[in-house]
């Protein structure tokens, strides 16, 4: 995905399904989110959420691939809540139909074979399958809640083809483009 592109397959990592499922009504019904929310302990919390809104609205007309994987379901499943897991085969199930429409992914073997190198070594091992789930399934973008893996996604893309952003840096990128979807 190139810095300005507009994405077409987005893999979600569970942090971003936690996200989705714990603050829908703020938004898609516009529900107040409370000063003593645990949103609020991460500085850029309430400025990511505001992006998945914004995100959100854009979806509703260009049709993003939501992507999850058989790892991001085991780390959903781990958690132990039957809602959770119940929503997150909601999701899975339009995955599945993007895939049943698009063609299975293969993903690109070089980059497949590269995320091994040493030069990933920092990633966790957690980081480093879900990044690997996410070049298997072709995705332009893998979009985290997370503070920390966005600051590698430089050396990422450059290397393996993906970026890595949060809500909110990537609605930057969308915002020039969201008339187009409204």
């Amino acid at each position: 995905m190139m810095n300005e592109d507009v994405p077409r397959r987005i893999f979600l990592d569970s942090s971003m399904l936690q996200t989705i499922q714990d603050y829908g009504g703020f938004l898609y019904e516009n529900e107040i989110i409370l000063p003593t929310d645990p949103i609020h302990r991460d500085s850029r919390g309430i400025t990511k959420l505001d992006g998945l809104r914004n995100i959100m609205k854009v979806n509703e007309r260009a049709l993003f691939e939501f992507a999850i994987s058989r790892n991001s379901f085991k780390e959903v499943e781990a958690k132990g809540d039957l809602h959770y897991l119940q929503w997150a085969y909601d999701v899975l199930d339009h995955w599945l139909v993007c895939i049943s429409e698009s063609g299975e992914p293969y993903g690109d073997q070089q980059s497949l074979q590269a995320i091994e190198s040493d030069s990933f070594n920092y990633l966790s091992v957690p980081d480093k399958v879900l990044l690997r789930d996410a070049i298997a399934l072709d995705c332009d973008l893998f979009l985290t809640m997370e503070n920390k893996l966005p600051k590698c996604s430089a050396h990422i893309e450059k290397h393996l083809g993906i970026r890595i952003l949060s809500p909110d840096v990537l609605w930057v990128i969308l915002r020039k483009w969201a008339p187009l979807f409204y």
